[in-house]
């Protein structure tokens, strides 16, 4: 049978997942956004089609892994806290 991880230790490892996924999406809807307005230079970098497209497309990703990594680290913290406690 196999060893069953605790739920803080799963939810350890999705705060940790969806936070290193959010660096490089962060960095993509940053330029994206930044071509998408012409600031900086980045309208050279990304042409202003595929900029709104990706930007577009990446929002509902960005919401959802930002919520996900929100919500666990508030309730690890509140845990940690001794606010939430263990049954």
């Amino acid at each position: 049978m196999p060893n069953k991880l605790p739920l803080n230790m799963i939810l350890v490892k999705i705060n940790r997942l969806s936070g290193w996924l959010l660096i490089p999406l962060f960095l993509i809807y940053i330029i994206t956004g930044y071509s998408m307005t012409g600031e900086y230079g980045m309208n050279k970098v990304v042409s202003l089609h595929l900029a709104r497209t990706i930007h577009l497309n990446f929002s509902g990703l960005f919401i959802l892994l930002f919520l996900l990594h929100v919500c666990t680290s508030i309730y690890l913290a509140l845990r940690r806290w001794g606010i939430i406690r263990r049954k």
